[in-house]
């Protein structure tokens, strides 16, 4: 089946999935061909061997999200949180901001599997999230009398959180904005960041700036990610509680930050 015509229409798809705020809603040649994947095997096929001669993997082609593509470690294409955080300092909070995002967004198991769940996530609440975390380690780390204050149980943390608690969480300037290094700045240059790579719709600026999940977004947090990454502020007794705050199931641990009110999530397409 590699005749001219299939070869171009399979690179077609592909640009298409190189631009991620892009749906197959928006585009009828682009819905035309994930169809034509999910039901011609050969089609199929045919796209996978694309994908891998970019070093590319097709995690998924989906009516809602369209191709959703992986990188491996050889592709040109592979981003890391070096990519848009270019202060080493800042990349801790960075990266425990994107694991946050998805905690909050996909709190529950089932919604990474529910195709008509939408997460709503404010700066504000993933803020809460992580320090709320520190906070429990911290307890943790005292009870158990650990010599570098990180639970044996949770070594791969390192000292994530006594960096977090070090840094300011607005620090405002003297024009009222966040300033640049402060905790909200950061995690809302990483939800900016998942909003240009199509993974978050802006959704308003309450609570520091609020943002939905999208189709892309949920497929990868579910298949790059998983119940295994999430897990971690899970085994904390962090929840999120019916306004979309965390909460601790924990009552020793209830009163560490005051959560601000937020919109429950959505849900639909």
């Amino acid at each position: 089946m590699n005749n001219p015509d299939d070869t171009a229409a399979v690179n077609r798809l592909l640009a298409f999935g190189f631009q991620p705020g892009l749906t197959p809603r928006r585009n009828a040649e682009y819905a035309t061909l994930v169809d034509r994947c999910r039901t011609d095997p050969d089609f199929a096929r045919l796209l996978h061997a694309a994908a891998r001669g970019f070093d590319l993997t097709v995690i998924a082609v989906d009516p809602r999200a369209g191709l959703v593509l992986g990188a491996t470690a050889e592709t040109q294409f592979a981003v890391s949180v070096t990519d848009h955080i270019t202060r080493p300092a800042d990349r801790p909070i960075a990266a425990l901001a994107h694991l946050a995002i998805a905690a909050l967004a996909y709190y529950r198991p089932e919604d990474l599997d529910d195709p008509s769940h939408i997460g709503r996530i404010t700066v504000r609440h993933v803020d809460e999230m992580v320090e709320r975390a520190t906070k429990e380690l911290e307890r943790q780390a005292a009870e158990a009398d650990t010599d570098d204050g990180v639970p044996a149980d949770h070594p791969d943390l390192m000292q994530l959180w006594r960096y977090y608690q070090r840094r300011n969480p607005v620090s405002s300037t003297g024009d009222d904005r966040a300033h640049s290094k402060s905790r909200h700045a950061l995690i809302k240059r990483v939800a900016e960041y998942l909003a240009d790579n199509g993974m978050l719709r802006r959704a308003g600026k309450e609570n520091g700036g609020t943002y939905t999940t999208t189709a892309r977004y949920q497929i990868q947090v579910r298949e790059l990610a998983g119940q295994q990454m999430l897990g971690h502020l899970a085994e904390l007794g962090i929840t999120v509680g019916p306004d979309g705050s965390p909460a601790f199931n924990s009552t020793e641990t209830t009163a560490a930050v005051p959560a601000a009110p937020a919109p429950s999530a959505e849900r639909g397409e």
